[in-house]
This record gives C-alpha cells, structure tokens and sequence, in this order.
C-alpha cells in the first residue's frame, strides 16, 4: 500500500485512535511489514522509556494539604501594618480622580446653537490666513476698489 500511516504509529501502539482508525491501521499493517516493524519498534521505545522512568513517589495528601495551609497563613501575615489601607486609598482617590474628569470633561466645547461660538471657530480655521498681514491688506484694497466700482455703477444709473 503506498499510504502509510506513519503519524498513527504511535497512537495506535498506546491505544489511543478511535474505533475506526485502529481498525484501518491494524488492516493496514497485515499487508505492510516496514510498518509492522516501525510498530514494533515503536512499541519497545516506549516499553524501555517507560521502565527508566522511576515512580513517582506517593502524595501524602494529608501533609500536603497542611503545608499548603502554612504556607497561606505566612503569607497572609506578611504584610505590614501600613500596607493594608494602601489599597483602598489606592482605588479611593482613583476614582475621585475620574469623577473630576467626568464632571469637569476637559475645554469647553462650542455648541450649534451660539451663532458667536460658530464664528469663532471659522475665524480660528482662517488665522493662518490672518497672520500674513501683507496679505490681509491687499484684501482691504481690493474690498476698497470694489466699492468704488459699485458707486460708479450707482451713479450711472441714477442719472440714466
């Protein structure tokens, strides 16, 4: 068979596939004798690692669990006796800091409906163009000459 199922070897030595699997890798190696022996092999590996690898000694449950209990007793009397409130005053003045942020919010901020406060913005939006006064003035000439456009203009029809 040219599908070797190199990767279930080992799953299938430990009895560890489903049902299915097992059945198909146990077919597979009744036909396949490189995969028998890759089967046996596998399987002499883990026989050998698993008797040099000693026991773990037994849990003494009883013990353990009285350590355990030490251990959090000496941690709880640890700390000392300025160190309890901290926590508390810690968490305390953090929230009275977000509070004063909530409340106060940061600038104030112009609102739709105050026609002054929209002007003010546009002006801001323009004061780059404010700051270049050669520039400003020449816009006060031109404003000038159209105006004295539009007075010939009014004269020349007030008399026609």
């Amino acid at each position: 068979m040219a599908n070797h199922p190199d990767s279930d070897l080992v799953p299938y030595v430990r009895g560890e596939l489903a049902p299915a699997d097992r059945e198909r890798v146990a077919r597979h190696l009744e036909d396949c004798p490189e995969c028998r022996e890759d089967a046996t092999a596998i399987r002499a590996l883990l026989e050998n690692l698993a008797r040099s690898v000693p026991a773990p000694p037994p849990i003494h449950w009883g013990r353990w669990r009285a350590e355990l209990r030490a251990r959090l007793d000496g941690r709880r009397g640890r700390h000392a006796w300025w160190w309890r409130p901290v926590p508390l005053a810690l968490s305390a003045s953090l929230t009275g800091v977000l509070l004063v942020l909530a409340i106060l919010g940061g600038p104030p901020r112009p609102t739709g409906s105050d026609p002054a406060s929209v002007e003010e913005v546009l002006l801001g939006r323009r004061l780059e163009l404010l700051r270049q006064l050669s520039l400003v003035e020449r816009l006060d000439l031109l404003e000038d000459l159209d105006i004295i456009g539009q007075l010939d203009r009014l004269t020349a029809t007030s008399e026609g």
